[in-house]
């Protein structure tokens, strides 16, 4: 083996289209819509993709943010996405950093969910908040690679058109995906519609509604609190605050990243849960729709009603109809967007089909507010 303790390098090849991080993307238009969402849906997939062996094996829990029970949809325009790795490891080839930059649009559904330690020590120094993604795509091919490959995001590549809906300051989404319309044998795939998203204009606007004072967005919508925010140089901290944190402008995403064994499909060579910081800062031109003139609209079709299923109950077969969501708050917003703290919570390890270890475990649980403190502390030994 190659490099230190057994370390084999990367073979990175200049056709590839896996850009290493961290990122740095100014400018970037974020348009938010926040729906609530049924509990044990997010605590099925919490099962099915994080909550991967025993308690006992893997040392933690992954639960539904209750106190937060809410699906967040964002679609975020990036006028310049530029990779601020420094250095290659590539002899002869161009830093990332100096080959220039790339643009595209992308559409995500984030769930909160807490990983919560086990024992009084981990609940206390290895639980953290954290947003599962089981829902993203991006309309650009490197973004989508570079996603499934350094990001552990399930990254799919859609056709994703933005604008301005019927009135100015509005906004529109129409975003199309492949997928079957049948589970027919001879169906082809084609390009489908998905998701569909239109609104009014942000407030205050001329209709004679407002919100409605069981929305979420009330305490946040009103024409002085619209003014004062515009008026701060950092609105991220009232944000933050307003929403306990929960309308993310620090993002940890959590996400399955694995490989399939070529031998045999239905088991991992490799299998870990991976984690990734987006900061969002410089925010600014923070202004909020009226939910009530929001559309957001899924068509259960075909393929897609697989897909629909983690966030909807729903019949055993498609419906052919469109799913429509109401939104308990809508708003828009620029920032800065950095990706960058890419750490592995959890390597699995993975048994050849004679039952040994081909890839031993590992694990990086600590809480975020405790890393910088935990070097002051004996490591546990066990559990």
């Amino acid at each position: 083996m190659n490099g230190a303790h057994g370390q084999i390098p990367y073979t990175q090849s200049a056709a590839s289209l896996d850009v290493p991080p961290p990122y740095h993307f100014p400018g970037v238009n974020v348009n938010t819509f926040i729906w609530e969402m049924d509990v044990s849906l997010i605590k099925h997939y919490c099962d099915t993709y994080l909550n991967i062996g025993t308690p006992e094996e893997r040392g933690y829990t992954y639960r539904p943010a209750v106190f937060w029970p809410y699906a967040t949809l964002l679609v975020l325009q990036y006028p310049v996405m530029i990779s601020a790795a420094v250095g290659t490891d590539m002899p002869h080839e161009v830093p990332y950093c100096d080959r220039g930059v790339i643009s595209q649009t992308e559409v995500f559904i984030a769930l909160p969910v807490v990983r919560y330690g086990r024992g009084p020590l981990g609940l206390l120094t290895e639980s953290a908040l954290e947003w599962a993604l089981p829902f993203i795509v991006v309309g650009n091919p490197m973004s989508c690679v570079c996603g499934r490959e350094m990001l552990g995001l399930g990254k799919l590549l859609a056709g994703i058109e933005c604008g301005q809906s019927t009135y100015p300051r509005s906004f529109r989404t129409h975003m199309t995906l492949p997928g079957w319309a049948n589970d027919k044998p001879d169906t082809m795939q084609e390009n489908l519609t998905i998701l569909d998203i239109t609104t009014g204009p942000t407030l205050p606007t001329f209709r004679k509604h407002s919100p409605s004072v069981e929305s979420l967005a009330t305490a946040l919508s009103s024409r002085d609190m619209g003014w004062l925010m515009g008026q701060m140089q950092s609105v991220s901290n009232m944000i933050d605050q307003a929403s306990m944190e929960m309308i993310p402008t620090e993002m940890r995403t959590i996400g399955l990243k694995q490989y399939r064994d070529a031998a045999d499909p239905n088991r991992a060579v490799y299998q870990a849960l991976t984690s990734c910081r987006s900061h969002y800062s410089n925010i600014r031109n923070f202004e909020f729709y009226d939910e009530k003139d929001v559309t957001i609209e899924f068509n259960d079709e075909g393929s897609f009603h697989e897909l629909l299923n983690l966030f909807f109950r729903l019949p055993k077969e498609p419906t052919g109809e469109k799913i429509r969501v109401d939104a308990q708050a809508a708003f828009k917003f620029e920032a800065d967007i950095d990706f960058d703290q890419m750490r592995i919570i959890r390597n699995v390890p993975i048994q050849d089909r004679f039952g040994h270890y081909v890839t031993e475990g590992s694990e990086d649980l600590a809480s975020p507010w405790f890393r910088p403190w935990r070097g002051f502390f004996a490591g546990r030994k066990g559990r």
